[in-house]
């Protein structure tokens, strides 16, 4: 049976027969729909980083061991264990700070992994239920009561016995509820009440670990403060260390401005390549596409003979070039997908940012977006050719060249 030469079939076979030319366009189409989907997912996921790192933060001030600043930051950007102390009777001097709202304790352990010690390398922090404005608030969408003794709340990376149990230091911790990923150093860190973290503070000292500082019973790793609403942060910590000069302060404020510089260099490198590479791929499919409708002219005017509309050749060329741009799309953000997604917490680390990725339906949405983007490129940059072939007078296209 004869196939009818319809407007599709026609631009389908013209494009299997040119397979060279067809995988050169394609490509410009893929460069730019990997980085279209690729950066918007990117964008997106540092956004929610971002997000996320400031809910994380929690308090507005935190009062450390002097020298352990970095330290401190490093636990709540990227889980670094560390293990940090103090005497916690200064509680009664930060708290009665000018400005300061409210305060609670933590207490830090840094494990080892070691098949005599620790399930695993983590951080451990223990903290005040009766203080606590910080973890709590959090955890309590995933476990509806406090964290009772000899359990244990992990971070959505920490890893966990078949059991649900965890050791640290000859002590089996059952594994209460497990967080959702937040693409901070919560994501790797274990949360357990005081007791449990006395407990495992002074089995780690008779283990013969080293936790220097003061008397565990009376020690904590960090102070954090909630600034009243009424009182300017920036002041109520130069007060805290002038009357406090031998501890280090991390003001949340000051963190979070130098990640928030970060992503928006970072996303504005991503949007200025988005861009140039959207104007370079107009530009280049405009000129490929009008090169090659220029070597067709015969080819048109000889579909003219045979009875083709002026209509019909632009409808080839433009269906030719959507056909392109639809495979390019799919491709390039296949591409995208599958490195942007399967390494985009090893991305986010060499980035040094946090990089919390989208849910399915946030990715479907993007894709959508970027898929409609890219899907346009190929007919708007033929929009000319077909123009012109359209206009081409039939007689004297097929006697050029006598």
């Amino acid at each position: 049976m004869t196939k009818s030469l319809t407007t599709s079939r026609l631009a389908y076979n013209n494009l299997c027969a040119k397979p060279g030319r067809t995988v050169s366009l394609v490509l410009v189409v893929l460069i730019m729909a990997f980085a279209l989907f690729g950066g918007a997912v990117l964008s997106r996921s540092l956004d929610h980083g971002i997000h996320s790192l400031e809910a994380r933060l929690g308090a507005d001030i935190a009062v450390v061991p002097l020298g352990s600043e970095r330290d401190y930051e490093n636990v709540i950007l990227a889980g670094n264990p560390v293990s940090f102390y103090f005497d916690r009777r200064i509680e009664s001097h930060v708290a009665s700070a000018p400005g300061v709202e409210q305060i609670t304790t933590q207490l830090h352990l840094a494990t080892l992994a070691d098949a005599v010690c620790c399930t695993t390398t983590t951080q451990v922090i223990g903290i005040d239920y009766a203080t606590d404005f910080v973890v709590m608030p959090w955890i309590a969408h995933f476990l509806q009561r406090q964290i009772d003794d000899g359990t244990v709340v992990v971070g959505s990376d920490v890893v966990v016995g078949r059991d649900n149990t965890i050791t640290f230091f000859d002590v089996s911790l059952t594994v209460a509820a497990r967080l959702e990923r937040t693409a901070t150093g919560m994501d790797s860190t274990v949360f357990v009440n005081m007791n449990t973290a006395h407990t495992l503070t002074q089995q780690a000292a008779e283990a013969g670990l080293d936790l220097g500082g003061p008397d565990i019973e009376h020690a904590a790793s960090a102070i954090l403060v909630r600034v009243h609403p009424d009182y300017d942060v920036d002041a109520v910590a130069a007060s805290l260390r002038s009357a406090l000069p031998d501890v280090g302060l991390v003001v949340s404020s000051a963190v979070f401005s130098n990640i928030s510089a970060n992503l928006n260099f970072f996303t504005g490198i991503l949007h200025t390549i988005t861009i140039v590479l959207a104007i370079l791929s107009v530009l280049i499919l405009a000129v490929l596409f009008s090169v090659i409708a220029s070597g067709r002219k015969k080819e048109f005017a000889i579909l003219r003979v045979l009875g083709a509309t002026r209509k019909k050749l632009a409808g080839i060329v433009l269906t030719e070039a959507l056909f392109v741009s639809l495979l390019g799309t799919v491709l390039g953000s296949l591409l995208a997908a599958l490195l942007v997604f399967p390494f985009g917490r090893h991305i986010g680390m060499q980035m040094g940012m946090p990089l919390l990725l989208p849910d399915i339906w946030e990715a479907l949405s993007l894709l959508a977006v970027a898929s409609a983007a890219s899907l346009a490129i190929g007919p708007l940059s033929a929009a000319y050719s077909a123009f012109r072939i359209s206009q081409a007078e039939t007689y004297a296209t097929l006697r050029e060249g006598e």
